[in-house]
């Protein structure tokens, strides 16, 4: 299991949520996607016409960050590399291509100038720049990269299919921002995912084989749970041994919005409180103060959410407590379940705002599930 114990690199903003906004004054009230994405073959990257002509756009969820977001501002469409030796990670070639639209009533029309970053880990599923159990890669820079979208709202990418690693299944990392560097920017943080079917196949062939049978398919990843089925990416062959992907993301932005209830099909406003706890037990309380009461819960699913989340957070207490009184492997293995519990929060907590079942408002929880997970020890 992956560690997030070097999210020191990551000098955290304020993060929009899917029903979020920045204190800076223009408002995403939603993230979404045109249903081009379902359609297969085509243009790898020449969809941008297609989505602007298309409003009917629909929801798609926000994801957890995970633990090895570094934002390395590697400005270049082919990630494969390691800018500080040249050397190309191995792995079957994937074409990735992004339209990002910009959504204002019924029109859907090109976003230029948003900032796409990507990160994944490698085919032996080692992230760069980052250190775990299983790897130390600090200073290497590795698939990562971000692109500025251009004037069709398009970016493209050359990659390679992702490894895996225990605990997950087969995934890319995406942050989509205005002003990176900005308060008043806006984010949104999601996660692609590809047909298990696909992934079989192409885990027969080299490197991947070498590190045997995955151990973590879609239906059991408690992320994919919470909405991946939307976030699945449509994968064709390249005829020439690889792949290629477009997916298509609106963002509907508007100056002002009215705060409603999430899930009343209004537009709902939320500034992310950020976290200023400096110990696990300062986060701890954070966040139990972040999350919904059962006793205030306007309904039966909204009072089952709120248990849900106590609950989890309550076994991720216990386990950093006995990973603290832990040393060598065991101390690893007791921190990275509550490194997976408090993941599992951000999930539930994202999922229930979406069905209008949180109840309060879901950045406050967000930034503390992060903050505590930046001040876990390894």
């Amino acid at each position: 299991m992956h560690h997030d114990h070097d999210r020191s690199a990551l000098a955290r903003r304020e993060v929009l949520t899917l029903l979020g906004v920045t204190a800076g004054g223009a408002v995403l009230g939603r993230f979404l996607r045109s249903p081009l994405h379902r359609r297969a073959g085509g243009s790898v990257f020449g969809a941008a016409t297609a989505v602007a002509a298309d409003p009917s756009c629909v929801v798609r969820p926000e994801m957890t960050e995970g633990p090895f977001f570094v934002d390395e501002r590697l400005n270049r469409s082919d990630i494969r590399s390691d800018p500080s030796d040249g050397s190309i990670r191995p792995g079957v070639p994937l074409a990735l291509g992004f339209v990002v639209s910009r959504i204002d009533g019924s029109s859907c029309t090109p976003f230029e100038g948003a900032v796409v970053d990507v990160w994944q880990c490698d085919a032996a599923g080692a992230y760069s720049d980052a250190r775990d159990p299983s790897f130390d890669t600090v200073g290497e820079k590795f698939l990562r990269g971000y692109q500025v979208t251009d004037a069709s709202g398009v970016v493209r990418f050359v990659t390679i299919y992702p490894g895996w690693y225990p605990g997950r299944t087969v995934h890319v990392h995406i942050k989509i921002r205005t002003e990176p560097g900005s308060t008043a920017g806006l984010e949104f943080t999601s996660q692609l995912f590809f047909d298990d079917t696909l992934t079989d196949a192409v885990y027969t062939r080299q490197p991947y084989a070498a590190k045997g049978p995955r151990t973590t398919r879609n239906a059991a990843d408690s992320i994919f749970q919470n909405g991946g089925d939307e976030m699945l990416l449509s994968v064709s062959d390249d005829g020439a041994g690889g792949f290629r992907a477009t997916f298509a993301i609106g963002l509907e932005v508007t100056g002002t919005t009215t705060s409603t209830t999430p899930g009343s099909g209004g537009a709902t406003t939320t500034t992310l409180g950020t976290s200023g706890c400096s110990s696990v037990a300062a986060c701890l309380a954070d966040l139990r103060s972040a999350l919904p009461d059962p006793a205030a819960a306007t309904s039966r699913r909204a009072r089952r959410t709120a248990l849900a989340l106590r609950r989890k957070v309550s076994r991720a207490a216990a386990l950093i407590d006995r990973a603290a009184s832990s040393t060598g492997a065991r101390h690893a293995r007791l921190n990275a379940k509550a490194r997976a519990k408090l993941e599992s929060v951000l999930a539930l907590s994202q999922a229930a705002a979406i069905r209008g079942t949180l109840g309060v408002a879901p950045a406050p929880i967000t930034a503390a599930v992060e903050s505590l997970l930046g001040v876990l020890s390894p």
